[in-house]
C-alpha cells in the first residue's frame, strides 16, 4: 500500500537573548576512540540498499525476502517450519521490487519500479519463471524510456520518450501502486493507478488481467482508499498536490452520493485521520483526538453513522502515531509518536511478546513490525536507531528465536559513528524539552564542538529513534549533534503543539537556544565551536539564529530553508489551496496585521545582524519552500558584505535523491563545517564533494578563496 502521509509542508525556526542556562541530564558523553579507527568517508554513507521487505506467509510457515541484487531485484523463499531454516525457491527479477505481499499460499504480489523507472505491481505465481504486471496504461508500456531531459525519479508526472523517436515526446504518468490483498476475493486485487493528473481505484482479475476502474479522485489530488473486510470500498483519503490538505470522503453506496467527512491541513492529521481497516464492516481504524483530549488515540469509526467507538489503545505519554494490524484486521497494538516509539499493546499476550522483542533488539532502537502471521507465528520486523540504517529480522516465538535477515542499506561496512542518548532540558519559561544527543567515536567528556540540528515542517514533525543520514553523517565528522524537540513538534499532544504557533524566531527558537546553553552550562561543548545546520524549517532555524542570536553559532547553513517568512507567505497565497494558506497564516502570522512582527523575525530582513558565514544550499525544482528565497538572502549577504557561498541544484526538489546531488550536498557541508568549527581550519584543497559530478551546479560566493599550500 502506498503510504500518502507525506510531510509536504516548510520547516524552520530561531532564538532570541542569551540566559542563564537551566539544569541537563543527560548520558555521560565518555567514548575513547580506538587508536586504529579512521572516520567513514562521504561514499561510505551510500551503500545502496540490499534488503528491502521481508513478509510472513499467512499460515506462517514461509518467510518471503527481497533484496537488490545489481541492477535487478531477488525474492527468495525460506521454510521456517523448523528450527532449522531453508531456502524453498526465489525468483530473479528485472526490475526492482520495494515490496511484496502475499495474496495467498501459492502468490506473492510484488510492488516497485520497472527498468524504466516506472512504478508499477506484479503477480507472481510460485514457481513460475516470470511474474507479470498487472495493469498497464496502453499496449505499448514498455516502448517508452524516461526523457533525460527530465530527473524522473524525483517527479510524480514522468515524461517519456519513444525509443527511436527522440523528436517526440510524449506524458506517460505510468504510476500504480497496491490498494488491498482483498482477502474476501481470491482472484482479484485492487491497485491504484494515476494517469492524466488523476489518480483511480482499479479492480484487476489476476488470472486475465482485466481491470475495472471503481473510483476517482479529483483532479490534482493523491489518493488512497480503505476498504472493508468484505471488499468493499469505504473511504478515499486525499491529499492536495497544491498544498497540505488532506481530505476523507465516505465513497458513493447505493443511492447514497459520496460525502466528505472532514478536510484538514496535513500538519493536523493527528486530529483525525484512517490509518486502516477494521473487522467490522462499514468500520475503518482513525487516529483522533477527541473533544477534550490532548492525546491521539485509536479508535473504530462508523463510516456510515460517523460515530467513534471508545479509546481502543492510548497513551498518557505521547500521541499515537501508527498501529499493528494483522491480516484479519485484528488490531495489535497501536505506536507511539517520538521518543519512545513504544508499542501499546490491545492484548496481553501481544504485550509479552513485544517485550520479549525489546529485550532483544539493541538498546533505545526503533523496531517496526512489518507483517505477522496469526496465532504464535513469524512476525517481520525493522530494527534501526539513530546511529544504524537499519536491518530486517523474524521474531519466532514457536522456537524462542530472533534471526537477523540482512541490512536494509549497505552503509558504513561496520564502523560505529558513535553513540546516542536523549538530553531532558527545560526551556527558559520551565517548559519540560528533549532532544536526541548523537556522540562521534573519539568524543572528550568537555569542549566539544557542536552541531544544532533543527527538524523540518516544524508542526506535526518529531525527532524519535530512527534513522536520519544527515545526521549521521555530521556525527561522524567528529561533532556531537543535538536534535530537540522544540514547542510545536508533533507528538507530544495537543497543547504542545499550538505552543509552537507564532512563536517562529520567538519561543521555539529559544527552544533552540535553551538546548545549547544546557550543554554549555555543563562543560560539554565549547561555546566557540558551535554551528547551526538544519532543512526547510530548519533551515529558517539556522538562518533565524545567525541573524536573531548572533553571539551564539559561529556558522550557520540553511539547505533549501526559508529566509523571509513575508516572501513564502506570498508563495503559498500563489501556489496552495485555501485551507494551506489559512494554516500558514495561523502559525507564522497574517501579513495584512502581522507585518512587523514578521519581518522582526524574518532572517532577510535582519540581514545587517549577520556576523557568521553562511552557507545556502537550494533545489531549483524545490516545489515546498519558494527557492528564489536563497537567492534574494545571498544578494543581500553580499549587498552588505557579509560571508555567504550559495549552492544551486537544477534538478533538486526539496531535498536530494540523487546520488550525484546527495553527495554535492553533503560534501557542501562538510566543508563548510570543518572550516568553522573543525578541529583545525583548511588551509589547502578543494571541498570534499568537487570529486564528484559538479557541472550543473550553479554556485556563488563571497567568502575569500582557500590559499593554496606553503612552498617547502
Amino acid at each position: 500500500m502506498r503510504n500518502l502521509i507525506q510531510t509536504t509542508a516548510l520547516a524552520m525556526v530561531v532564538s532570541w537573548l542569551a540566559f542563564t542556562a537551566p539544569p541537563v541530564s543527560a548520558q555521560s558523553f565518555n567514548e575513547v576512540a580506538p587508536e586504529t579507527y579512521q572516520r567513514p568517508r562521504l561514499d561510505d554513507f551510500f551503500g545502496g540498499s540490499e534488503f528491502v521487505d521481508a513478509q510472513v506467509s499467512l499460515n506462517g510457515r514461509v518467510l518471503a525476502t527481497a533484496k537488490y541484487v545489481g541492477s535487478q531485484s531477488a525474492i527468495e523463499l525460506f521454510d521456517m517450519t523448523e528450527a532449522r531454516t531453508r531456502r524453498a525457491g526465489g525468483l530473479d527479477m528485472p526490475f526492482y521490487a520495494n515490496s511484496i505481499t502475499w495474496k495467498d499460499a501459492n502468490r506473492l504480489i510484488l510492488s516497485g519500479d520497472d527498468k524504466e523507472g516506472r512504478n508499477g505491481v506484479w503477480v507472481w505465481n510460485i514457481g513460475e519463471a516470470k511474474a507479470q504486471k498487472l495493469f498497464r496504461f496502453d499496449a505499448e508500456d514498455d516502448d517508452y524510456a524516461p526523457d533525460p531531459k527530465f530527473d524522473t525519479s524525483e517527479a510524480r508526472t514522468d515524461f517519456y520518450l519513444k525509443r527511436g523517436d527522440a523528436m517526440r515526446a510524449k506524458p506517460r504518468p505510468d504510476t500504480s501502486w497496491l490498494v488491498s490483498i482483498l482477502r474476501s476475493d481470491p482472484g482479484k486485487v485492487l491497485i491504484g493507478a494515476r494517469k492524466d493528473n488523476v489518480e483511480r481505484l482499479i479492480l484487476v482479475d489476476l488470472a486475465s488481467l482485466e481491470s475495472k476502474v471503481l473510483d476517482e479522485a479529483d483532479t490534482g489530488y493523491y489518493a488512497n482508499w480503505f476498504i472493508s473486510a468484505d471488499g468493499l470500498p469505504l473511504i478515499r483519503r486525499e491529499q492536495s498536490s497544491t498544498g497540505s490538505s488532506i481530505r476523507l470522503v465516505r465513497l458513493a453506496r447505493g443511492g447514497e452520493a459520496a460525502t466528505t467527512l472532514a478536510e484538514f491541513p496535513f500538519e493536523e492529521h493527528a486530529g483525525f485521520d484512517v490509518i486502516g481497516p477494521s473487522p467490522k464492516p462499514d468500520h475503518v481504524l482513525v487516529r483522533a483526538r477527541r473533544e477534550g483530549e490532548d492525546k491521539a488515540a485509536i479508535y473504530e469509526y462508523d463510516v456510515v453513522k460517523r460515530q467513534f467507538s471508545a479509546a481502543l489503545v492510548r497513551s498518557d505519554r505521547y500521541d499515537l502515531a501508527d498501529a499493528i494490524i494483522d491480516d484479519s484486521n485484528r488490531l495489535i497494538a497501536g505506536v507511539e509518536a517520538g521518543r519512545g516509539s513504544r508499542f501499546v499493546a490491545v492484548d496481553p499476550a501481544d504485550r509479552a511478546r513485544f517485550e520479549d522483542i525489546r529485550s532483544r533488539a539493541p538498546a533505545g532502537s526503533v523496531v517496526s513490525v512489518l507483517s505477522t502471521a496469526s496465532g504464535d507465528g513469524l512476525w517481520t520486523l525493522q530494527i534501526a536507531s539513530p546511529t544504524d540504517p537499519g536491518s530486517l529480522w523474524v521474531h519466532d516465538s514457536r522456537f524462542n528465536r530472533m534471526l537477523k535477515i540482512g541490512q536494509i542499506d549497505r552503509v558504513l561496512d561496520g564502523k560505529s559513528i558513535g553513540q546516542f542518548s536523549w538530553m531532558d532540558y527545560k526551556a527558559r519559561d520551565g517548559l519540560d524539552l528533549e532532544a536526541l544527543l548523537i556522540t562521534p567515536v573519539g568524543a572528550q567528556d568537555t569542549n566539544m564542538p557542536l552541531v544544532v540540528l533543527p527538524h523540518g515542517g516544524p508542526h506535526g514533525v518529531t525527532v524519535d529513534h530512527d534513522w536520519d543520514r544527515l545526521a549521521a553523517f555530521i556525527a561522524s565528522r567528529g561533532y556531537l549533534v543535538i536534535q530537540p524537540n522544540f514547542r510545536g513538534s508533533g507528538g507530544k499532544g495537543r497543547a504542545f503543539g499550538l505552543a509552537g504557533y507564532r512563536q517562529w524566531g520567538k519561543a521555539m527558537q529559544n527552544d533552540l537556544t535553551d538546548a545549547v546553553q544546557s550543554l554549555v552550562a555543563a562543560g560539554k561543548v565549547d561555546p566557540k565551536r558551535v554551528a547551526i545546520v538544519g532543512g526547510s524549517y530548519g533551515g529558517y532555524a539556522a538562518l533565524a539564529g545567525a541573524a536573531l542570536t548572533p553571539d551564539v553559532y559561529q556558522c550557520a547553513a540553511s539547505l533549501n530553508g526559508v529566509p523571509d517568512l513575508n516572501t513564502q507567505l506570498a508563495w503559498v497565497a500563489a501556489r496552495r489551496d485555501a485551507g494551506s494558506q489559512a494554516f500558514w497564516k495561523r502559525t507564522i502570522g497574517d501579513p495584512a496585521t502581522d507585518q512587523a512582527s514578521i519581518n522582526a523575525v524574518s532572517p532577510l530582513q535582519q540581514v545587517s545582524r549577520i556576523q557568521i558565514p553562511i552557507l545556502l544550499l537550494v533545489g531549483d525544482r524545490d516545489d515546498v519552500v519558494d527557492p528564489k528565497g536563497s537567492q534574494l538572502m545571498f544578494d543581500a549577504l553580499k549587498a552588505a558584505g557579509k560571508q555567504a557561498r550559495l549552492v544551486r541544484f537544477p534538478r533538486m526538489k526539496h531535498s536530494p535523491t540523487r546520488y550525484t546531488d546527495t553527495a554535492n550536498f553533503y560534501g557542501e557541508i562538510d566543508y563548510f563545517l570543518a572550516n568553522c568549527i573543525g578541529p583545525q581550519k583548511l588551509t589547502s584543497g578543494a571541498p570534499a564533494n568537487r570529486a564528484h559530478k559538479r557541472e550543473a551546479l550553479v554556485i556563488s560566493d563571497t567568502m575569500a578563496p582557500v590559499p593554496p599550500p606553503p612552498v617547502k
